[in-house]
């Protein structure tokens, strides 16, 4: 028995043993490449690298066969017909959600009455228009120009990006790290495909990567005016591509008023001044002029799918919108459903039922019982660390796959979200608890030099929070849980990029790499 105790503990010390030698190893040959590239690093050129890999990622994806993109869900002939394109084929099965389309007809002026829906996407696609005459000078409409706008978009987006959190770190090892994890997250086949697509989405993502690097770089005092103006710039973009995001500009006008106090000088609080009133304007405009997404059957939705589906009594939970309790039969009902109890549209709903309650009656709703709030935002959590539409195929149907097919190229990240992240509200909580622990204190030479500063990465992190939070709120009061997917893109992002720099962050706490 004690020959047999001493030799498990020989064997332990040995795997001891052999671990520290391999510690030490790793730890000497870490060091060694650090002292090398001591001189040679820095965050810009990591950026540089980042871009390339994402360019030839993006290149095999979009512009090498078998080619991917998104199938349209119906929504694709508001943003398309009123620049004058529209599809080619008139097949349901080939038109809607089974296979991605790259081809469609272009007419010189839109025929009979387009769409009367504004959006800042709507210029990126006439400018591909553009492009597509000035090489093609056809009547086909490639989609790739349009993804190729997006791509020289994304690509300094990027970029700029994963500068800003290789600067939170003063290795190269650990620098490397980060650009490599960067280019696995945002770089990934679920954000890519939308750019051949007319979705509202790829215009979301790019702004929303250029306004997070914008802020984070605004943290050190070196072309301060440049990033603001990208902020500004990317702002509105992002807030006039559709009107759900009317409160990301209020969101972000409200951070231009922060910025004034960061630096000295009248033109610099004037700049400030000028961009937060550009982004309320923004808002307002987004407000007024952009139709919503959200529609009756949204409004059905919300009520059936939303308020119904959380309440531990349905009929007291109509009684409080006057709403008589024999309408508990539709609690977590949707249109889609095979047999409906009802129809969304029935004009037998509009008295008794829809004239009962509004948007704002479901808010209040939710602030007097915050654990339906809750119970939603946990299935909102859900939705969006789920970014690619299950509905939506990526291949042309020339490819011989089966409908709604989907690539498993370079999806690592969202089959690792979909797969083994907590899709919980308690993991937003964990984030926030983690951005606030993480950011609360700059690097120290920072604070010494830029007091003003110090506070702005942990700003800015929390602005992306609220603009995810902003989107899942909306929805949930808006269309409950039956329209996340459609909704929920800027939530994903933001939670991306929280996860992104909480990363950055420890490697540079923990010295490990």
């Amino acid at each position: 028995m004690k020959y047999e105790k001493r030799s498990e503990w020989a064997l332990t010390r040995a795997i001891i043993n052999l671990f520290k030698k391999t510690t030490s190893v790793i730890s000497k040959f870490r060091n060694r490449i650090n002292r090398m590239s001591e001189s040679k690093f820095s965050a810009t050129q990591m950026g540089i690298f980042a871009m390339i890999i994402s360019a030839l990622l993006l290149v095999i994806m979009l512009f090498i066969p078998p080619y991917l993109g998104m199938a349209d869900d119906g929504s694709f002939a508001r943003i398309a017909n009123p620049s004058g394109i529209y599809h080619l084929d008139d097949t349901h099965d080939n038109l809607y959600l089974n296979y991605y389309t790259k081809d469609y007809m272009m007419l010189s002026t839109p025929s009979g009455t387009p769409t009367a829906y504004f959006s800042s996407v709507r210029l990126l696609v006439s400018l591909a228009k553009q492009l597509d005459l000035l090489f093609t000078r056809g009547n086909i409409f490639d989609i790739r120009f349009l993804a190729l706008l997006y791509g020289l978009l994304y690509l300094p987006a990027i970029a700029f990006l994963i500068k800003q959190a290789s600067l939170r770190v003063k290795n190269f090892t650990e620098c490397a790290l980060i650009g490599i994890f960067g280019v696995v997250i945002f770089t990934d086949v679920s954000y890519i495909t939308y750019f051949s697509s007319f979705y509202i989405e790829p215009l979301m993502f790019v702004s929303f990567l250029y306004i997070v690097g914008a802020a984070m770089a605004l943290s050190v005092e070196r072309h301060d005016f440049l990033h603001l103006f990208i902020f500004t710039a990317a702002g509105v973009f992002l807030t006039t591509s559709k009107n759900q995001c009317a409160v990301v500009g209020a969101l972000l006008g409200i951070y231009a008023v922060r910025l004034i106090f960061i630096k000295r000088g009248v033109i610099w609080r004037f700049a400030c001044s000028g961009a937060a009133l550009l982004l309320f304007f923004s808002m307002l405009f987004s407000f007024t002029y952009i139709a919503s997404d959200f529609t009756q059957t949204s409004k059905y939705h919300a009520m059936t799918s939303g308020v119904l589906t959380e309440a531990s009594n349905p009929e007291k939970a109509l009684a409080e919108f006057g709403i008589g309790s024999s309408y508990s039969v539709l609690t977590d009902t949707k249109s889609g459903d095979d047999y409906p109890i009802v129809n969304s549209d029935d004009p037998s709903l509009n008295d008794g039922f829809y004239n009962k309650y509004d948007s704002a009656s479901i808010a209040l709703y939710y602030l007097r019982h915050p654990q339906s709030l809750l119970g939603m935002l946990d299935i909102s959590v859900k939705a969006a660390l789920d970014v690619r539409r299950s509905e939506s195929g990526n291949y042309e149907k020339s490819v011989g796959l089966p409908k709604m097919a989907k690539t498993p190229f370079w999806s690592l990240w969202s089959s690792f979200k979909t797969s083994s992240v907590p899709k919980t509200i308690g993991f937003i909580f964990i984030l926030l608890i983690a951005v606030i622990l993480l950011f609360r204190r700059r690097r120290r030479n920072i604070e010494e030099k830029l007091p003003e500063r110090h506070s702005i990465p942990l700003e800015a992190m929390i602005l992306v929070l609220l603009i995810g939070l902003s989107q899942a709120l909306i929805t949930i009061v808006y269309s409950g849980d039956a329209e996340m997917p459609e909704h929920l893109f800027l939530f994903s992002v933001a939670i991306d990029i929280l996860i992104y720099f909480c990363f950055a962050e420890i490697l540079q706490r923990l010295n490990a790499f």
